[in-house]
């Protein structure tokens, strides 16, 4: 009862990656905002429809975030939020750069499209 309780009062519609804190928010909520990124750095994440798993935030490739793995990308990656199952809707792949990409971010890329190439995406919802 207190999960939807806190859901509906502080979730809405959104998951928790998407959750910020707000001014009016109460200390105890703060207080698990604050151990939300703990949190997040010790889980990983199993792909299905990619929905709920950020792209470069989450862990899902690998061991860490694509965000530690390729941080000359996501320092310049226009939309650091997006989820994997919104990056796959299109082919290109639907990822923005605010810089081109040469010499080292380009050998990054292209290591990370390698990877990429192996992720299939379900009908099935993302697990951790």
């Amino acid at each position: 009862m207190w999960s939807q309780i806190l859901r509906n009062k502080y979730l809405h519609s959104k998951t928790l990656a998407q959750v910020t804190i707000r001014p009016n928010d109460s200390p105890f909520w703060k207080g698990l905002m604050r151990t939300k990124d703990l949190f997040f750095r010790r889980i990983k994440f199993v792909i299905g429809n990619g929905m709920s798993t950020r792209f470069w935030e989450d862990t899902w490739l690998g061991e860490t975030p694509l965000a530690l793995q390729y941080p000359t990308l996501y320092n310049i990656v226009q939309r650091k939020e997006d989820y994997v199952g919104i990056v796959f809707q299109t082919i290109p792949l639907n990822i923005q750069f605010r810089r081109t990409l040469v010499g080292e971010r380009w050998t990054a890329w292209m290591h990370l499209v390698r990877r990429l190439i192996e992720v299939r995406l379900s009908n099935r919802p993302d697990s951790m």
